[in-house]
């Protein structure tokens, strides 16, 4: 974890003490009661492409910009019923790339600063020539190169060859999960997940494919789907959030470690999960753990629990 505070305080907060909160977007105890959030990234998307590889190749992974998604595999997935319970905790804040929360009666922030301590994402500016816009008219496209004369490429298909070594070159391999580690858990936006078409260019260098700032993009992603949600959206029973959401429970979790402390096994009948099963090889479907709603709920309402701010 990067030595910095997880939370930060309102700035007007941090001044003047007595500045009231802002207001929640639903009065304390009028939160609607939905069931659950929807995330088109599978909890166990990871876990699924890690399977696929050998130990040098997870080896290449966590010694990479993608190498706290590794530890993140192994940590609670993304409960759907928890991040419903906490959207309906939002307070009224008008900057667009920020969200806060109210948790134990505390505010929690999540900006893209949260974002990048959690995931370990580079999260700089886009280089303007990664607009993928102009290309050099002599240049070949870089998909052919991955999978011929294929126009779209299922990531469940890409992870199977790597998994049952259709595929044996190392920098073909690497490039392979990289790109299914894009498509099916940072900016998984449908059911479908197909491999990004668009980013596999980057995969000509595969040290520049990793060091594009993925987690601005997915921050981003994130953040849009959010902040588009009025009271009316917000009420419905069962919202749906693009990007990897699982970086909001992250966030949640540093700050109040308490949540950790009775888990449960994930049920796809009751947390988020993609409908693609295809992607699941056979070992990769054992039951993981994901916070439980019911125990959120009474952490938040101990006011005197320990949230992390340094």
């Amino acid at each position: 974890m990067v030595s910095s505070r997880i939370v930060d305080y309102h700035e007007d907060l941090v001044e003047e003490p007595e500045v009231e909160l802002p207001q929640m977007v639903f009065a304390d105890g009028e939160e609607p009661v939905g069931v659950r959030v929807l995330t088109y990234q599978s909890s166990r998307a990871i876990n699924t492409i890690l399977n696929a590889l050998n130990e040098a190749e997870i080896q290449y992974l966590r010694e990479s910009s993608f190498g706290k998604l590794i530890e993140i595999a192994e940590k609670p997935a993304f409960s759907g019923r928890f991040a419903r319970y906490l959207l309906s905790r939002q307070l009224k804040v008008e900057k667009k790339h920020e969200a806060w929360f109210r948790f134990a009666g505390n505010p929690i922030r999540f900006s893209l600063r949260e974002f990048a301590i959690v995931t370990g994402l580079p999260c700089g500016e886009i280089p303007k020539k990664q607009k993928m816009k102009k290309k050099n008219i002599n240049e070949k496209p870089y998909w052919p190169e991955l999978f011929g004369s294929m126009e779209e490429m299922r990531v469940s298909q890409a992870v199977k060859m790597l998994r049952k070594k259709t595929v044996t070159d190392p920098d073909i391999r690497m490039k392979l999960a990289c790109l299914a580690i894009v498509s099916s858990v940072l900016l998984s936006t449908n059911l479908k997940m197909k491999m990004l078409k668009e980013y596999a260019e980057l995969l000509g260098d595969i040290e520049e494919f990793l060091s594009f700032p993925w987690g601005r993009i997915a921050f981003d992603m994130l953040m849009t789907s959010i902040k588009k949600r009025d009271e009316i959206s917000l009420s419905q029973d069962t919202i749906a959030l693009k990007g990897f959401a699982l970086a909001l429970q992250l966030v949640i979790v540093e700050a109040v470690p308490a949540l950790t402390e009775v888990v449960q096994d994930a049920c796809s009948s009751s947390e988020s999960e993609s409908d693609d099963d295809e992607i699941e090889s056979p070992v990769s479907k054992a039951r993981r753990k994901t916070l439980n709603p019911a125990h959120a709920r009474e952490v938040d309402r101990k006011s005197e629990v320990n949230i992390i701010f340094n």
